[in-house]
């Protein structure tokens, strides 16, 4: 038999997962009774541990096992009504910005035009004025689309 089957069958029958058949055929071997005995003397020369943890302790480390296996909900206990409370914050200052006092404001434009300051040279700066007064009448429409 080949020596890394024979160890094998040997680990085996430590831990007590060798079939009978697998028992029958050690058994036969010579070579698997010198292992066995050399086996036996290493484990006696192991001293054995007589020493068992406190039942405190055992009771310490199967709950700190446990806390292990949870998932960390603490997180969310605390985080998530400080989400919620943030998210409505954001709806409500964002519909207070939109519908809020509304007041027309004037562009530059139309203020530099007024003044009679000619900084700007654009020829379509009269139908922008125009389009801009339109917009800001619009937008003080009570049926306005916007807020439909």
């Amino acid at each position: 038999m080949k020596m890394e089957k024979l160890e094998k069958l040997l680990l085996l029958e430590q831990t007590g997962e060798l079939s009978s058949r697998q028992c029958r055929k050690l058994d036969a071997c010579p070579e698997a009774q010198a292992k066995r005995d050399e086996l036996k003397a290493f484990c006696a020369s192991v001293p054995a541990a007589d020493v068992e943890p406190s039942p405190w302790a055992v009771t310490k480390i199967a709950a700190r096992l446990r806390e292990e296996h949870r998932p960390n909900l603490i997180f969310f206990k605390h985080w998530k009504p400080a989400l919620a409370l943030a998210a409505i914050l954001m709806i409500v200052s964002g519909i207070f910005n939109f519908h809020g006092n509304q007041t027309s404001s004037t562009s530059t434009a139309v203020v530099v035009a007024a003044a009679g300051v000619d900084v700007w040279n654009d020829p379509l700066e009269e139908d922008l004025g125009r389009l801009e007064n339109l917009i800001v009448a619009i937008s003080g429409d009570p049926l306005d689309i916007m807020e439909m």
